[in-house]
């Protein structure tokens, strides 16, 4: 008998093949990868962020001017060698002062996304871990809160905080858009808090608030950072529709929906002002939207070994 006809399982050592086992961080990685829009979402993202935050730089510096650079005498011209993306009805440079709006929208996106973040995870974390009367009072204010108007609550804290700038608009979203966070996470804390490693914790006189932030909260990452990529596009929507009805960032600083908003009020003779900024605008939306959705279905466990 030969070796190839061998009867019985292959020994180790003698061509067995070992399977490297890998985490649910690599594997949703791996998965990520060969999701071809979220990739492309992403370098699109990538490319937007480095052209926002960089490009106004550059543009000073070759051209000599800024978002805030006037030339009344020049006025509102199309696209030109010297002006690519034409210049607004105050001789402005159209394309620094879109750069500068992206990059307003993504930082207010980006700021308001995190607040709603950690406020939902430590809401909904404490909320699930005690249960009972606390989780039910907790659970009917957040009830409550999402039964109001959104944007009628983000515009009562810009009121409140008397002020339309970055720190009022990402603090008023913020506040406002971890409801749907707290849910999740109270959901997730609700099936962890009984197993064995959080019993293992308390047996061994753990804290409360220590086993929510070492134990209990890591385990519920995958589906915070899942709603967080998800949240940013909807924040810098949020904040467009702001200032496009003049409660966002004021002038001169722009914001991609203040530009849209001046856009729409000549776009039947000055074209340009409407249609670049309003498809930056959806370029990043697009962008986002496609790797929230890779980030999802990459962390969604049902997903596991498709593909």
């Amino acid at each position: 008998m030969t070796a190839g006809e061998q009867d019985g399982p292959p020994v180790a050592g003698q061509g067995a093949e070992l399977v490297r086992g890998v985490s649910l961080w690599q594997d949703a990685w791996a998965r990520l990868k060969r999701n071809r829009m979220a990739m492309i979402g992403a370098a699109n993202t990538l490319l937007l962020v480095f052209l926002c935050f960089l490009g106004p730089i550059a543009v000073r510096a070759v051209w000599g001017y800024g978002y805030e650079t006037q030339d009344l005498a020049y006025g509102a011209r199309p696209p030109n060698a010297e002006h690519w993306f034409g210049t607004d009805f105050f001789g402005r440079d159209l394309l620094t002062r879109v750069l500068y709006g992206g990059q307003i929208s993504l930082t207010v996106g980006l700021l308001a996304a995190t607040v709603a973040a950690t406020v939902g995870t430590l809401y909904g974390a404490v909320s699930g871990y005690l249960g009972g009367r606390v989780d039910n009072l907790m659970m009917r204010i957040v009830d409550v809160i999402y039964a109001l108007p959104y944007m009628f609550l983000v515009i009562i804290l810009i009121a409140i905080f008397q002020a339309t700038n970055l720190v009022s608009l990402f603090v008023g979203l913020g506040m406002v858009g971890w409801l749907m966070t707290a849910r999740i996470v109270r959901g997730q804390i609700l099936s962890l808090k009984e197993r064995e490693f959080v019993q293992a914790a308390r047996s061994m006189g753990v804290s409360g608030p220590t086993t929510i932030v070492r134990h209990l909260i890591p385990n519920t990452l995958g589906p915070i950072i899942v709603y967080f990529t998800l949240t940013v596009p909807s924040m810098i929507l949020q904040e467009a529709f702001l200032s496009f009805l003049g409660l966002g960032v004021q002038a001169p600083r722009p914001s991609l929906g203040a530009l849209i908003n001046d856009g729409a009020q000549h776009m039947t003779v000055f074209w340009w002002e409407l249609v670049f900024p309003a498809t930056a605008m959806a370029v990043l939306l697009f962008s986002l939207n496609f790797v929230g959705d890779g980030v999802r279905d990459a962390l969604d466990p049902q997903m596991r070994g498709r593909g």
